[in-house]
Parts: structure tokens; sequence; C-alpha cells
């Protein structure tokens, strides 16, 4: 009877999901962010699930088994050919500061599709191909109020969109240190549509509506470097860095102003007062800065710290600014494994945890601070060497919030993350056929 190869079924069908997630934009989505109007909408995390269940800490962080995007340093410790995706299942509930109401929304989204592999067996050279969202914009709030002098109205504000990038990211490296880029593709298209209708008992206004969308994409740039300070045969301190340049995306702009009515079928509209197609442009998105350090019991203990900052005041929607500020995320996290060539299975698991806290980007004209504690597993599907295959199952779970009670609209988070990891020794010859 021929054997199943459990493992490659389950990885076929994660891939087919993935792929087909990335195509459409995502799995299933009712995400309700008011904060994501700004600047290019919310940020999608930028690490590995691996990672995100220690705080995600990444900057100083590197694993012969997966493909840690965030530091394109790491690509010339890979090696074996290795597969890493991931899934992202996430939460919000929000409140208002003058209401007990709440609001939820969730949706699923793919979080990458990554190949990583070793270009060469007698020196540390790594290259890496991947796709990931890089943002986000998601949002339908009503807003009820009167124009003084005039009459009662009702606002209707909507909006949705994101980011994506391609990339791909080589590295060199020598036994104590490492140095690499990522480099490819930003496109996305952001679209805000806003109603306005006037309510009255006695006369009939036309309500009117305006539409933006924009749809943009450019080249991007980031360096990373790692090195490692030896302490002992299996214990060391490792410092990295990462940099990334300003991006400036090529945009093109379609703006109206119009009045419209509501007939049987549909909205239709009765005049437009304004009208721009495909306008050019272009937007300035800032680049980033981090710093880590890392200490290491190998296949055993590590603990990490790391501090990033970007400049959002710096960006640029067609020359104009946003509400943004600079901002900054400092991020710890830690992972324990207890016996890692033991017998026992939860033994050879590993245990992740980790916190990051710090100003959010968007400027109301209030603190606003973002904060989260992660937790994580990574989960050994295959243990047997004899297979040429090493196959982790990587889990994620992130309890945060955006906000304080000064705030108009607080956010809580709750996500899950799910990353299915396979290496695989390719190229070397069989022995037994």
């Amino acid at each position: 009877m021929p054997l199943v190869n459990t493992t490659m079924n389950v990885s076929r069908i994660f891939y087919i999901l993935i792929i087909s997630s990335l195509c459409s934009g995502a799995v299933f989505a009712q995400e309700n962010s008011p904060y994501s109007r700004y600047g290019i909408g919310d940020i999608f995390p930028n690490q590995n699930i691996l990672n995100r269940g220690m705080g995600g800490i990444s900057i100083a962080y590197h694993d012969l088994q997966s493909v840690n995007f965030s530091n394109p340093a790491t690509y010339s410790r890979l090696k074996l050919m290795t597969y890493d995706v991931g899934l992202d299942y996430s939460s919000r509930t929000l409140r208002t500061s003058n209401t007990t109401n709440n609001y939820q929304s969730a949706y699923l989204i793919p979080s990458y599709l990554v190949l990583g592999f070793p270009l060469s067996k007698s020196k540390n050279w790594g290259m890496v191909l991947g796709m990931k969202p890089d943002s986000r914009v998601n949002y339908d709030l009503v807003t009820r109020g009167r124009l003084p002098g005039i009459d009662s109205v009702l606002n209707q504000y909507t909006g949705e969109g994101g980011s994506y990038r391609g990339f791909t990211g080589f590295a060199y490296g020598s036994k104590n240190f490492s140095i690499g880029f990522n480099t490819g593709y930003v496109f996305g298209s952001r679209n805000y549509l806003s109603k306005r209708i006037l309510i009255n008992d006695t006369v009939s206004y036309r309500p009117a509506r305006f539409t933006d969308s924009t749809h943009f994409g450019g080249l991007f740039f980031q360096s990373g470097m790692q090195y490692q300070i030896p302490l002992s045969k299996k214990t060391f301190i490792r410092l990295g860095m990462t940099y990334g340049l300003d991006m400036r995306l090529n945009a093109k702009r379609s703006t109206s102003r119009e009045i419209y009515s509501i007939g049987q079928r549909g909205e239709f509209v009765v005049d437009s007062v304004f009208k721009s197609v495909e306008e050019k442009g272009d937007i300035t998105v800032p680049g980033s800065i981090g710093f880590g350090l890392l200490v290491e019991k190998a296949d055993k203990f590590l603990i990490s710290a790391e501090f990033s900052q970007t400049p959002w005041s710096q960006y640029r929607f067609y020359g104009k600014p946003d509400a943004l500020r600079d901002n900054w995320v400092f991020r710890v996290g830690t992972q324990l494994i207890p016996d890692i060539a033991g017998k026992n299975y939860w033994g050879r698991v590993a245990y992740r945890a980790g916190f990051y806290y710090g100003p959010d980007q968007v400027d109301i004209g209030t603190d606003m601070n973002i904060w989260a504690f992660t937790f994580g597993t990574g989960l050994p599907v295959r243990r047997t060497f004899y297979t040429n295959q090493y196959t982790t199952i990587n889990l994620a779970f992130e309890i945060g919030g955006r906000g304080t009670k000064q705030n108009s609209i607080r956010e809580n988070l709750f996500r899950i993350s799910a990353g299915f990891n396979l290496s695989d020794i390719w190229f070397n010859k069989r022995t037994y056929q």
C-alpha cells in the first residue's frame, strides 16, 4: 500500500488558500477601523508569525528554519529550502467616549507567502522571494448633527483599499557578521466615499456624494545587518539593525463632487459639480530605522529587546501632509524550548511571549498609544530527519489596544495568527532509490 505524505497534503492546501487569498485581497473582511482613514491606512504587522508570538522582536533574531523577512541579513543563515506562509484572523471592538455601545468587526487575511533558500554551500549566501500585505483601509462610519441655521444632517464615511508588496532579498554572512537587503514593488489603492443627506420634513434636498480614488505603485529598498558576539560554545549576544529608505510612489487620483438621487435601480447622478480623472502625482512614505539586542542559549532560551522609529510627519500625499506624527515602538520578547532533543513531544515545543508599546502615528490632537501582549508557540509536525523535511506550525495570539479613555474612539484588538513552515533539503543525490 502506498504511503501518504500528510505533511505535504496539508501544505498544498495551505498554499492554495494563501495564494487565492492574496489574489482576492482577503478571505473574509468586515473590518471597521476609522483610524485607517489616515496615511496609507493601518500598517500591517511586518514580522513572521514566529516572531509575533514574542512581541514582534525580529531585528536581532535569526533561525535556520524560518524566513525572517523583517531583517534581510538573516537570509545568509538559511541552510534549507524553506516555505513560510501565514494567515491572520483579527477581531476589533470600537468604543466611543459619548456612548456605551460597542461596535465589533473581524476579518481574515493572508499574512505572507515567502520562499527562502541558500545560494551556496561553501559560503553563506541566501535569497528570498515573497509577497505580503503592507496596509489596510477599511471603515464605515455614520454621524448625525445639525448645520447651524440650515437643517439636520446625516454624514456617511466609507473607505476601502490597502497596499501590498512583492519583494526579493539577498544576504551574505561570515561566521559572526551578516548583511543583506530587500527590494521590490509596493502597489495598492485607497478609495474614499462621503455622503451628506440633509433631513427636513417639508423641504426636499438632494443628497451629495464625494468620491476620492487613488491607485499607486513604486519601488522600495530596505537593508539590514547582524553581528554576533560568542560568550561560550552555545551562548551569545547578537546585535541587529534595519534601515528602510523613503518610498516615492507614483499615483493616479480621480475625484468627484456630485448631487445624486435614489431610484428603483439605485443611485444615479443628477449633477456633477467637480470631476477629475487620473490626476498624476506622488505619495511619499517615510522609511524607518530599528535596533535590536538578543541574548540566546542555542536551542534552549532567548530574550530580546528592540526599538524602531518612523518619521510619519514626513508623509506627503500629492505634496500635502496628513494627520500623522512621528512614532516609535519598543518590543521585548522571549522563547523557551524545554528539551529540543527529548522524547517528550511537549518538551520539544517552543513557548513564546512578548509585549510592545509606543505612540500611534495618527495625530488627532490627543495622546494615543498602541500596546499589546503576545503569546505564541512553535509546534513541530515532523521529528524524523531521514525524510529531509522539517515542518513546524507557528501560532501567535495578540491582545492589545489603541487609544485611552481620553480619545473619542478606542480600539481593542484580538488577533490569532497561524503560520506553516516547511523546510526541505533539495538537490541532494539520493543514496537509495
